[in-house]
């Protein structure tokens, strides 16, 4: 049988299990057909046209060093229990994802679909995918200039410690979670389900 994971184990693994995995996905890359007229806001995804192979990369490495400060943030947090970790998320990963995208020269964040952070709501470009629960990553060229890439993250088991149903919840992740985020709607989640996604937006070069 089996030995369960602890919960240091757990929320370490969910995090490098689903971002790694993104990296992995390469084929079907594509973005769907759509008009040049397709707008989102002011920023139009430009039709029968892709990122190039060397600004797919850029765009993953940014994912990669996100993942890397977020990783070793939790690390830390996780001495202290994985209700720290929850603080940890909570108050540091919005600077985290803006440091990043200062040394990368890219916008990153993540949005789920459903939120736990109400402010990580995407971009507007992202809108049609997100809204579709697209389960592919995607790589864009942007109307104004940009590259673009919206990549899936895919519930693994370890992740249901924090976003399986409520009554699977230990009881103190659950009274953090409802401490710091009183109208969270991350939790019902399957394994295998559609978490949510990375997006990154970088100027072509």
């Amino acid at each position: 049988m089996n030995r369960p994971l602890s919960p240091r184990s757990a929320w370490v693994a969910c995090l490098s299990v689903a971002v790694l995995s993104l990296g992995c996905q390469r084929d079907g890359l594509a973005p769907p057909a759509q008009s040049q007229s397709d707008v989102i806001g002011e920023v139009a995804i430009v039709a029968d046209s892709e990122p190039t192979e060397l600004q797919r990369t850029e765009l993953l490495a940014a994912k990669d060093a996100l993942f890397q400060q977020l990783s070793d943030k939790l690390r830390q947090a996780m001495s202290q229990g994985p209700a720290q970790a929850i603080v940890v998320c909570q108050q540091e990963a919005s600077k985290i994802a803006m440091a990043v995208g200062e040394e990368q020269g890219v916008e990153i964040g993540r949005v789920g679909v459903r939120l736990r952070n109400p402010s990580n709501t995407g971009p507007e470009w992202a809108a049609p995918m997100i809204a579709s629960q697209r389960d592919t990553p995607f790589f864009a060229n942007l109307s104004n200039g940009n590259v673009a890439a919206l990549l899936p993250i895919k519930l693994q088991p370890q992740c249901l410690m924090c976003h399986g149903p409520k009554e699977q919840i230990a009881p103190i992740i659950r009274d953090q979670l409802t401490k710091l985020y009183p109208d969270d709607e991350a939790t019902g989640f399957q394994e295998g389900e559609l978490r949510g996604w990375f997006w990154i937006e970088k100027p072509s070069s």
